[in-house]
């Protein structure tokens, strides 16, 4: 047994002793680090590997967005567009669905050792084959799509948010996003972070790889830090941005740039909060950025309410801080 595997048996052993996953154990398992090997990919792969085995058993485990993350590990991110569901992942589910397998009658005493290693070379595979973090926006099979497009992929509920129709995700809280009195978009926050959808005109053609380098120097000017990278959204940016909080508190946000062009338009989001930075993008966050539709109107019928003309400025960044 090495490491890893040594690590993912104690926090088994913690939540069997305790009913639940200590601060500790959800810090020792490395939750949603998804391009390496961690003890969190072990519990997810042994939970995967028991749905396979013993679908019944998972079944009723499955009440949260733990059966997500195991559809994503068995069919990559395509496994997202079995289920809108799961705003919370979940994890002492996953965990009790680990322990209620090793507790059924007649289970070898080296059942996990087992799974543990199956999980380890399962996830060792879908790491190194780079599945996790090769873009995956507009390819025929990912959007974001535009609302002309025919057809739009079947089966996702969206809400309608006039040029924004974004995914329903149960459990999450969805509120427009306003300026100056207008809708500009809109805000979805789950599990201690959100995500910003906004959707501007761009007529001349695509223009996020030439808003990615203002937005750099906006972050920059503010006193944050910024990096261009490449994730399952493709180019992108991961900033700190300092913020103020209303008791005074300043602190540096994480914040991910995402952008989008479509024809006619540029679909930006920013995603903030705790793990807004991993190396692999949240599949929730995933899922919603790239299943919203734009259905901005002809310009000559804009009534100037929602979608703007491309211009990015300091007043843009600051949206982050609210």
């Amino acid at each position: 047994m090495n490491d890893v595997q040594a690590r993912t048996r104690a926090i088994l052993d913690q939540y069997e002793r305790d009913g639940a996953l200590s601060a500790q154990s959800v810090d020792l398992a490395m939750f949603g680090v998804w391009d390496q090997v961690t003890p969190g990919a072990l519990i997810l792969g042994a939970a995967a590997l028991i749905d396979t085995e013993d679908p019944t058993l998972a079944q009723e485990a499955d009440r949260t967005g733990g059966g997500v993350l195991a559809a994503f590990m068995r069919g990559g991110l395509e496994g997202l567009a079995l289920t809108d569901q799961g705003a919370e992942f979940g994890w002492d589910d996953v965990v009790a669905l680990v322990q209620a397998y090793l507790r059924r009658p007649g289970t070898p005493p080296d059942a996990l050792d087992r799974l543990l290693t199956e999980a380890e070379s399962l996830w060792t595979e879908i790491v190194q084959s780079g599945e996790v973090t090769r873009p995956r926006v507009r390819n025929g099979e990912f959007g974001p799509w535009d609302a002309t497009e025919d057809p739009l992929p079947p089966g996702t509920e969206r809400i309608d948010y006039g040029v924004l129709k974004v995914p329903q995700l149960v459990g999450a809280e969805m509120r427009p996003l306003r300026e100056g009195g207008r809708q500009v978009g809109v805000i979805v926050g789950f599990a201690g972070h959100d995500l910003w959808l906004q959707v501007f005109r761009a007529p001349q053609g695509p223009v996020w790889d030439d808003v990615r380098p203002r937005l750099e120097g906006a972050v920059l000017a503010r006193g944050g830090t910024v990096t261009a990278d490449q994730s399952t959204l493709g180019a992108e940016l991961r900033a700190r941005i300092p913020v103020t909080h209303d008791d005074g508190h300043q602190e540096l946000l994480p914040t991910r740039f995402l952008g989008c062009d479509g024809p006619g338009w540029l679909l930006r989001g920013l995603f903030r909060g705790p793990d807004a930075l991993a190396e692999v993008v949240d599949p929730r966050a995933h899922h919603l950025f790239t299943q919203t539709v734009v259905a901005l109107p002809p310009a000559a019928q804009d009534d100037g309410e929602e979608g703007t003309a491309v211009e990015v400025t300091v007043a843009e960044v600051t949206v982050a801080e609210g």
